[in-house]
């Protein structure tokens, strides 16, 4: 096998450990559902205790999630390239798709239910979900080189690079917002 090429699935037919986690977790909707909490919980740090930021950051999540499931169903419903989409099969693919906004945000939720619960002090869970956010966005990167069989530095780079493009998009988003 040649340097950077994928190796092959070793059950043909059967998705991977890895591409199974892949494929289910690493969807644009849950890359994107982990910036959007990032930046909803950093805006709370300073306004609110963690109890306080963790439902109106889960309730944002969830509002969000139900914007995309709503969008989705509206688009994919009606008749595309000549065949009818009923409206239950779009609704049943609209949650499948959509399921990423609820868990990308889930591991900073977590970590930041962890002050209300007595385990962190507020600022400390803040830091813990804000961090948790890079890792995942480090993990979805240097996953995806895996997959596809490239080189452990070459998978860390990946991972440093999302990460890095992701804390760009959130101070984006905290500076417009």
């Amino acid at each position: 096998m040649t340097a950077g090429a994928a190796h092959p699935d070793p059950s043909p037919g059967r998705l991977s450990t890895l591409r199974l986690l892949r494929h289910e977790f690493v969807t644009p909707e849950a890359i994107y559902g982990t910036v959007l909490i990032t930046v909803i919980i950093e805006v709370q740090e300073d306004e609110n205790t963690a109890w306080a930021g963790l439902i109106i950051a889960a309730l944002t999540a969830f509002v969000f999630w139900l914007a995309h499931v709503f969008a989705h169903t509206v688009a994919r419903h009606g008749v595309k390239r000549g065949r009818e989409i009923p409206i239950a099969t779009a609704i049943r693919e609209a949650i499948y798709h959509s399921t990423g906004f609820l868990t990308g945000p889930l591991v900073p939720l977590l970590l930041l239910a962890l002050a209300p619960l007595g385990v962190l002090d507020d600022e400390s869970a803040y830091t813990a979900a804000e961090l948790s956010s890079l890792v995942i966005l480090f993990l979805l990167g240097a996953l995806a080189l895996a997959e596809r069989g490239r080189r452990w530095w070459a998978c860390l780079l990946g991972g440093l690079l999302t990460s890095g493009v992701g804390v760009l998009v959130i101070i984006l988003e905290l500076i417009l917002h």
